[in-house]
């Protein structure tokens, strides 16, 4: 049985996939637990990206074949209604007795469609909880000059590159116009944080898209809960009208929300699989940390965003 857990915005996708290849009849395990702190804001869990893949049963050629995945959900055209991203994927895991799949970005290049799968598991989000994964996962971790290399080549190669050809001229005009730009404002103090940067590499793709010579890096504060807020409510417009092709189409699956924990019953029924004492375990210790970092990501919240 081939399971997809599959999420269009910020999401729990990758946190449901850790959970269920806890089990050792699920995998392979891309993702590991960073959640190590009592104060810290940060992701509960994260994706093993090269080179440092922590001993985990994750290695190089898997991570390349996972990330070739993500490139052709997002750029791959859907045949009949289903995008075919998957199948290496899973023949390249077909020893476990239930691969999974899962994304941590993107979405399908049309929403009117659906993942090549068995057994379909959507991460259904709200706007408020898409935020929050971003914010606690990703936005405010602290930059340094290796991490604006290794960001900055990670975006391209993640969102503009398939099949080993480049897709557009974001890097060009990246490398030649802005990056630079960045490194000093990095050292002027202007560039903090994870997120100004990766606002910054989607301004240049919007940029590219809508034919325009160029932008201005703004790093305001004040952008980053308006517009996530803005962007997110486009993003589930797109994410509701796909569980309504999923649901018109009569297409075998499951939605999901933000408190899976509180309902793995659920989604063990689905699967038609038996609980396990590790994914009884394993889903006390994602509540607890999620209930921890929600009320610290509420304290952000206040602090910089009003509202409209």
């Amino acid at each position: 049985m081939n399971i997809a857990i599959y999420q269009t915005v910020n999401a729990h996708a990758p946190a449901i996939h850790w959970w269920l290849a806890q089990d050792p009849r699920f995998g392979p395990q891309l993702y590991m637990w960073v959640a190590n702190s009592k104060e810290d804001l940060t992701s509960i869990v994260e994706e093993m990206r090269e080179p440092t893949f922590h001993d985990q049963d994750i290695s190089a050629e898997l991570y390349d074949v996972h990330q070739e995945t993500l490139r052709e959900m997002e750029n791959k055209k859907a045949v009949d209604g289903i995008v075919d991203c998957t199948s290496t994927y899973f023949n390249f895991t077909k020893n476990y007795k239930h691969p999974v799949w899962s994304n941590y970005f993107g979405a399908t290049y049309n929403p009117m469609s659906t993942i090549a799968c068995d057994k379909l598991i959507f991460a259904e989000s709200t706007i408020e909880d898409s935020v929050m994964y971003y914010v606690t996962q990703y936005a405010f971790n602290n930059l340094d000059l290796d991490a604006i290399e290794e960001h900055c080549q990670v975006w391209w190669t993640d969102h503009k590159l398939m099949n080993g050809e480049i897709l557009d001229d974001w890097k060009e005009i990246w490398y030649r116009d802005y990056h630079n730009q960045c490194i000093q404002d990095f050292h002027d103090g202007k560039l903090q944080y994870m997120w100004q940067l990766n606002f910054a590499h989607w301004d240049l793709h919007h940029a590219l898209a809508n034919g325009l010579n160029g932008f201005v890096l703004n790093y305001s504060m004040e952008r980053l809960f308006n517009e996530k807020y803005q962007q997110t409510t486009s993003d589930l417009k797109a994410e509701a009208h796909q569980i309504k092709y999923v649901k018109d189409n009569n297409i075998d699956h499951l939605c999901v929300g933000t408190h899976w924990f509180n309902n793995i019953d659920t989604i063990l029924s689905y699967l038609g699989v038996e609980n396990s004492d590790i994914l009884i375990q394993s889903a006390e210790q994602y509540k607890k940390e999620f209930i921890r970092i929600n009320t610290a990501y509420k304290e952000i919240l206040n602090k910089y965003y009003k509202g409209n």
